[in-house]
């Protein structure tokens, strides 16, 4: 956010009052930022699990109290490229296209019962319970990645551990095969944080903000 203040109104001021009036500018731009970081943080967190919406951060020029023609507060999201394309998929529109004539891996039900959730991969799930996913293909519908194991409120258990845990005499699901991810060529982002009315909200804030100091400095 970068606002305009239409400061002395074509008067002359005293240098302490458009001091004072330039710090409630910056002062409107601070409070204007951070609630549209607050803003941003709440739809995020409504829209997806996990810890994605802490990813959203913001800063303002000038920092502190002080006085400046033209402060600017600036809302980003914070992260490496994992991060960052989290943030894309859930606040602006487009599609998830798989490269070099691959696929996107899906989790599904199977693939959940970690801490990594919804964000898991593939390689992460083999990683995690020492199994191998194998791909199952079927004419005109979804292609898979599976696992053949024991899935159960615990979660997954590959066979000769399951054999193992069974002749233990631990009571073990059967073992079975089970679709962990779903394979797809491309998916469209959900969008369901919406950048353009929380930066008009903020740039309305801006205003009230601007309007209820200079009012107090009378």
């Amino acid at each position: 956010m970068r606002p305009d203040f239409d400061i002395v109104n074509g008067q002359e001021v005293s240098r302490e009052l458009l001091t004072e009036i330039l710090k409630a500018g910056t002062a409107s731009i601070r409070v204007s930022t951070r609630a549209l970081e607050q803003d941003l943080e709440g739809q995020t967190r409504a829209a997806t699990r996990g810890n994605a919406w802490r990813a959203w951060k913001s800063e303002v020029y000038p920092k502190g109290n002080r006085p400046a023609y033209d402060p600017v507060g600036r809302v980003f999201g914070n992260g490496g490229k994992r991060t960052q394309g989290l943030i894309e998929y859930w606040s602006l529109p487009g599609t998830n296209r798989a490269k070099g004539n691959k696929y996107l891996a899906v989790p599904l039900k199977a693939a959940l019962g970690t801490s990594l959730g919804k964000n898991i991969s593939p390689r992460q799930w083999e990683s995690r319970f020492g199994a191998k996913l194998r791909p199952l293909f079927r004419s005109g519908k979804t292609p898979l990645l599976v696992a053949d194991g024991a899935f159960g409120p615990m979660g997954f258990t590959p066979p000769k551990k399951a054999a193992a845990q069974r002749r233990g005499g631990q009571k073990v699901s059967k073992v079975q095969t089970v679709a962990v991810f779903a394979l797809i060529d491309e998916q469209p982002h959900a969008n369901r944080v919406s950048l353009s009315s929380a930066k008009l909200r903020a740039e309305r804030r801006v205003g009230s903000e601007f309007g209820s100091r200079i009012a107090k400095l009378g």
